[in-house]
């Protein structure tokens, strides 16, 4: 864990790049458009920059996941943990578009991958470390068992980290969290439940074979004469359809043209009153044994539903988001 890494970004580069103005030059040179949330009841925003800004240090923070600072150039952080999983989402995200086009409904992988991928971003995104902590902040009372992850996980507590405070103060949480926060994620991608997966893979799974629970996955696309009008980037990453303890549910965007829609439904708490009790529990005897439900859909141009996204990425952001047009595309 010991490299040169400073800037650490929180939305990976190759996930802003799939929404760059000018996707065909080098990567140094590629930008975005960003926009500040003026006011996000009337989903009110303000073009920063007419030129955009570089994506290479955008969405980023100078040793945001660093826990000791070796000496002017070395530094202990998270990046190449990050980096194994940033590496993917551009792979997955790109062969599902590819096999949509393709009229391939084969992509069951590309769907699951790309949440995982899409929820560490969640996680490790520092407008979220409340969030992230109210789902997983036990995480970090656990310690790897493996000594020599031990002596690397104590550095967190222990290590030369003179950026703590800056940190904490900028995203508004105490060093404690901030800390409390580092563990979580070190604790979420190092260790290996039972020598196969790692929390976050474990957290997947679950997600996906929950017996009690319906998927619905929707992909919308936005292309031929729909390809002017494209998807906005948050600055937190994601944002959710609803807030009720029915429906668990995400929003992602995949490119700027496209975006991807997760709904989890509880089988138990959607169920009518008039429901008998007993015919809800036949059911979830019935497929105990069998992976849960999930209809995958794919939607083209459906413009109502772009406006609907934009709109809703706005109001659910921390301060900014970001799109390859220098216009947001809303109804």
């Amino acid at each position: 864990m010991i490299n040169k890494a400073r800037n650490h970004h929180y939305i990976a580069q190759v996930e802003q790049r799939l929404n760059a103005i000018n996707p065909d030059i080098s990567k140094e040179n590629q930008r975005i458009y960003s926009f500040s949330v003026i006011d996000r009841e009337k989903y009110e925003i303000s073009l920063n920059h007419t030129n955009g800004i570089k994506i290479k240090d955008n969405l980023s923070d100078d040793d945001l996941f660093s826990f000791d600072v070796v000496d002017n150039s070395f530094r202990m952080n998270l990046e190449s943990a990050f980096g194994q999983y940033e590496k993917r989402v551009g792979q997955f995200t790109e062969s599902l578009l590819q096999k949509i086009n393709n009229d391939n409904l084969d992509f069951k992988e590309e769907i699951l991958s790309i949440f995982s991928l899409k929820i560490l971003n969640i996680f490790r995104n520092p407008y979220c470390i409340k969030k992230t902590l109210n789902i997983m902040g036990e995480l970090a009372f656990y310690q790897p068992v493996e000594k020599e992850l031990q002596a690397i996980y104590k550095k967190i507590d222990d290590g030369i980290a003179p950026h703590k405070e800056t940190i904490a103060a900028k995203y508004s949480v105490s060093v404690e969290e901030y800390t409390q926060w580092i563990k979580s994620l070190f604790m979420l991608l190092i260790p290996l439940i039972n020598q196969e997966m790692n929390a976050l893979e474990f957290i997947t799974k679950s997600f996906f074979e929950n017996t009690g629970s319906f998927i619905n996955v929707l992909v919308s696309i936005y292309n031929d004469e729909h390809s002017d009008k494209h998807v906005v980037l948050s600055d937190r990453g994601f944002s959710v359809l609803s807030n009720d303890d029915v429906h668990t549910s995400y929003e992602f965007n995949l490119t700027s043209n496209a975006f991807i829609t997760y709904v989890f439904t509880d089988i138990r708490k959607i169920a009518s009153n008039n429901i008998n009790d007993e015919l809800i529990a036949s059911i979830l005897t019935s497929r105990e044994s069998k992976k849960s439900l999930m209809c995958i859909d794919v939607k083209k141009n459906d413009l109502e539903m772009l406006s609907r996204y934009n709109r809703n990425a706005i109001y659910q952001s921390f301060n900014t988001v970001y799109c390859k047009s220098n216009q947001v595309y809303t109804l």
